[in-house]
């Protein structure tokens, strides 16, 4: 009896481990939303925000080292899974245009990682930004 008692202790806290480590991205809040529906949405952190070639911290930035600033808008066109950016997750906008209160800065294909943008707010609103498909 022991012995049942202790493999099922140890398969308790190998559970346990596998939950602690699951993406923000695997938590998807709204899984059947999927596909491109452009939102607006202001950046609301105290984060600057750089406007990536692909969902990387290490990928060149677009159009001259483009970086945004809090009151900066963009045009969100649904969600990826990128790189990680330290601990606050994987969760990129795949951004189609990009502009403050004069008008466009940028219009193309972009990313901008969402905690720094909105804290994910779209990513976990529902129905918010859809996955990408």
């Amino acid at each position: 009896m022991t012995g049942a008692i202790r493999t099922l202790a140890a398969l308790a806290v190998a559970g346990a481990s596998v939950l602690c480590v699951t993406s923000q991205a695997s938590a998807d809040p709204n899984p059947n939303n999927y596909g491109d529906r452009p939102l607006t949405i202001k950046l609301d952190t105290s984060a600057h925000v750089g406007v990536y070639a692909s969902a990387d911290p290490a990928s060149p930035k677009v159009h001259n080292n483009l970086t945004l600033s809090p009151g900066d808008y963009i045009v969100a066109t649904c969600w990826v899974v990128g790189k990680d950016v330290g601990t606050a997750g994987d969760v990129w906008y795949r951004t189609a245009r990009v502009h403050n209160g004069s008008g466009d800065i940028y219009v193309g294909a972009a990313y901008t990682f969402a905690p720094y943008v909105d804290y994910a707010a779209a990513f976990h609103n529902v129905p918010g930004v859809p996955h990408c498909v």
